[in-house]
């Protein structure tokens, strides 16, 4: 366990570090101290991925186009790819199409909206909700050769189907070069 933590810890550090080197900053502080190794009631891979999900959610936020707005929820994935596609599921139950803004930019594409508490009659009391409310963002990269023009989305039944094509690979060109 202790060689997994270090192992983990460094990665953690690459990370930052490589935030750093792209922004020019300090990577953001984790929820309890700037730096905070893994408790030991942790699972050190889910610990490692809520590092890695901070510091890209922020670099996301470094966009000027993008709003700096803290998710209140993100939406379950599922990725699916054949040579000629990849498929991005998210579940969004509840979810209307007007609600949901997809931007490719940068190589990556970007999910967010948000899910608003249902209408209910003016007496209605809510006694209980499980469901999860407010904005939410994820940012995907894209893959190689994606045909970024071609993408397509689709709401049905609870699940944002997005649909992104690739491009076959351009032949690497052979040429000779003389040495003068």
């Amino acid at each position: 366990m202790e060689q997994t933590t270090e192992r983990i810890d460094d990665l953690i550090s690459q990370v930052e570090r490589f935030y750093r080197s792209l922004t020019g900053q300090d990577a953001p502080p984790t929820r309890e101290v700037p730096y905070a190794p893994i408790p030991p009631e942790r699972d050190p891979e889910r610990h490692l991925a809520e590092q890695v999900d901070r510091l890209l959610l922020s670099l996301g936020q470094l966009s000027p186009e993008a709003p700096l707005t803290t998710p209140g929820w993100t939406p379950p994935m599922a990725l699916l790819e054949t040579r000629a596609e990849m498929w991005i599921c998210l579940d969004m139950p509840g979810m209307t199409r007007d609600a949901i803004q997809i931007r490719v930019s940068r190589g990556l594409l970007e999910v967010s909206g948000e899910r608003r508490p249902p209408r209910v009659n003016g007496e209605a009391r809510p006694l209980y909700d499980e469901s999860p409310r407010g904005p939410f963002r994820r940012v995907i990269p894209l893959p190689p050769h994606a045909a970024v023009e071609h993408i397509e989305a689709r709401l049905r039944e609870g699940t944002l189907e997005i649909r992104i094509p690739r491009v076959s690979a351009p032949e690497a060109e052979v040429r000779t070069i003389s040495v003068n």
